[in-house]
């Protein structure tokens, strides 16, 4: 199954991928956005956007990896699918966080991750401040961008080889368990995969991963209305929003924001990459 990291790392102190700038550099000029920003909250409500996109190995086929840091990564890869994944991953995520905040070239994004290996944005500073999350699997990356709420995104392509009643067993709670064991046959797999992707999202936006013990925790997946965290230890269910869909026919993606007190976040999904 998918890295405990949120982008496929290994866990860090510091991050590998900011660019190296001498502390004399003269302040730049601000840059003139070459189109307008997307919109992070709703023009007339107010609510939150977070904006999701999906990216195919090769759709940044001419990029080039603009840190030490990533070129170093890059070259730990042998396998050239493997390369073009991680090429994939690094330029959806600098392009979506330059799509909603344009003056900031995609090369100027720096990054740095906390205890667990979450990412987060170290600068430019942005008002507000931007949060996301990146997933991926071998034929496809996403990338999810909000502001400054905890937030978390997977991705599982649906016809892996997995046996579903004896995994769920194995790291499931109980009610999952049972729910993915009692569904007819040609269903438990994709069942599986729901559960496994909220579990991961979730995971991710609490900044945790796989830290976080997955038997602790259960969704309910009703026929209809969407996912909703219904039995947990040490969270309140209610201050989360959970989302999830198909992307076209092979892959099933799923996003947990922790909404608290606010309104219900907006989650626009976006056709193409950024």
């Amino acid at each position: 199954m998918p890295s405990s990291t949120h982008d496929g790392r290994p866990l860090t102190a510091r991050d590998p991928f900011a660019p190296s700038r001498p502390p004399s550099a003269a302040p730049r000029e601000p840059r003139r956005p070459l189109r307008e920003p997307l919109p992070l909250h709703h023009p007339d409500t107010g609510v939150p956007l977070a904006h999701v996109w999906a990216a195919a190995p090769g759709t940044y086929g001419d990029y080039i990896p603009s840190t030490a840091g990533e070129r170093r990564r890059l070259a730990t890869f042998r396998r050239e699918r493997d390369r073009r994944l991680y090429v994939t991953a690094r330029a959806l995520l600098r392009t979506a966080l330059s799509r909603c905040v344009p003056e900031v070239a995609p090369t100027e994004w720096c990054f740095t991750v906390g205890p667990h290996g979450r990412p987060e944005p170290a600068g430019p500073p942005t008002v507000p401040r931007l949060r996301f999350s990146i997933a991926h699997v071998p034929d496809l990356a996403v990338c999810l961008v909000c502001p400054e709420l905890d937030c978390g995104i997977d991705v599982e392509t649906l016809d892996r080889s997995v046996d579903p009643a004896r995994v769920a067993r194995a790291m499931f709670h109980p009610r999952e368990s049972a729910q993915v064991s009692t569904a007819p046959l040609a269903e438990r797999g994709t069942l599986f995969l729901r559960h496994w992707t909220l579990k991961e999202a979730y995971g991710k936006a609490r900044g945790l991963g796989f830290l976080l013990p997955s038997d602790s925790y259960a969704f309910a997946l009703g026929p209809s209305g969407p996912p909703r965290l219904a039995t947990t230890a040490d969270d309140d269910g209610t201050r989360w929003q959970f989302e999830q869909w198909s992307q076209g026919a092979r892959h099933v993606v799923a996003v947990a924001v922790r909404r608290g007190d606010g309104p219900d976040v907006q989650v626009v999904r976006h056709a193409g990459p950024p």
